[in-house]
């Protein structure tokens, strides 16, 4: 490198003489810009929000839609809302880090057989609840859930002392809100899945 850098630096000076002999002189400026990132949050799912829909013993389920707010006239045993375990995911990144939770996204729940649970009234979409706990998730589920919308006002909390979070949701009353709540649009045995996107950040 010194053998490449010696004969240039030379050429740059005898360009740079002029008739009087003095060597003329330029200044100008650069920039800099130096970006600090906070460490990376990793995100991992615990156990998936869980809701048992079942048939009433004899019951004949309608041929069309089902609103589960109808829940009871409809051939379904119980109100759905009470067998609800809520979803639960472990946050961890950097210690004692205050984060906005919010909820981004979602997909419609679909059955293997083509059925859906979608979501009536209102904008035709869920309203969530979320609760916190740097505990574990069963803390989170047993704490206080706040309301909370799709790109609606972010959730605080915080990591622990080793930098983790609990974090568990659920679907805002289901089965009795007055937007929000869940219809399918046939009875179908069987698991109905989607999924939801939670947004966690760095404040």
């Amino acid at each position: 490198m010194k053998t490449k850098t010696i004969p240039f630096a030379m050429a740059s000076v005898i360009a740079l003489v002029g008739t009087s002999g003095a060597v003329m002189a330029e200044t100008g400026s650069a920039t800099a810009e130096v970006t600090a990132m906070p460490p990376a949050l990793s995100i991992q799912e615990i156990q998936p929000y869980q809701m048992q829909i079942e048939r009433a013993p004899g019951a004949t389920m309608p041929t069309g839609s089902i609103n589960l707010k109808q829940w009871s006239s409809n051939g379904i045993l119980k109100d759905p809302a009470e067998s609800v375990i809520p979803g639960c995911l472990q946050v961890a990144g950097d210690v004692d880090k205050a984060v906005s939770i919010t909820m981004t996204g979602f997909s419609v729940l679909t059955a293997p057989g083509g059925a859906e649970i979608t979501f009536m009234g209102g904008a035709s979409e869920p309203k969530f609840e979320v609760a916190t706990s740097t505990v574990d998730c069963s803390d989170a589920v047993a704490g206080s859930f706040t309301p909370t919308t799709l790109a609606g006002t972010p959730i605080a909390s915080s990591t622990s002392a080793t930098g983790e979070l609990y974090l568990a949701w659920r679907y805002q009353e289901p089965t009795n809100a007055a937007a929000g709540y869940m219809s399918m649009s046939a009875w179908e045995e069987g698991a109905f899945t989607g999924t939801v996107d939670i947004t966690v950040d760095y404040q």
